[in-house]
């Protein structure tokens, strides 16, 4: 495993990785976090993303190791809180376009 980039980002209290993996087939989550983990001596990971172009045997890996495991799921739930907006606003815009049909009728 080759480390492309590494930063620490002060304000969100993590340090952001990309990482690239040469493997026979796809990586799975759990075996890179488990991988991490152990290169690492921390729990704290989110992978997040694990990319592979058609023919290759390289993979594109995207990781954050969070400073506590407080930080992690603080970060989760906001995750999970834009994505209930997302689905919000998806849905206003449905019952606009209802409403719209209606009033046409």
């Amino acid at each position: 495993m080759k480390t492309i980039n590494d930063f620490k980002n002060e304000l969100i209290k993590r340090r952001e990785l990309v990482l690239e993996m040469e493997s026979e087939k796809n990586p799975r989550f759990e075996d890179v976090k488990k991988m991490l983990t152990e290169k690492f001596s921390n729990e704290n990971i989110d992978v997040y993303s694990i990319k592979g172009s058609f023919g290759k045997k390289i993979f594109i890996i995207k990781a954050n190791i969070y400073d506590s495991k407080e930080d992690l799921v603080n970060m989760k739930n906001l995750e999970i809180t834009r994505k209930q907006k997302k689905d919000g606003n998806k849905n206003k815009i449905e019952q606009k376009t209802e409403e719209e049909k209606e009033i046409k009728k």
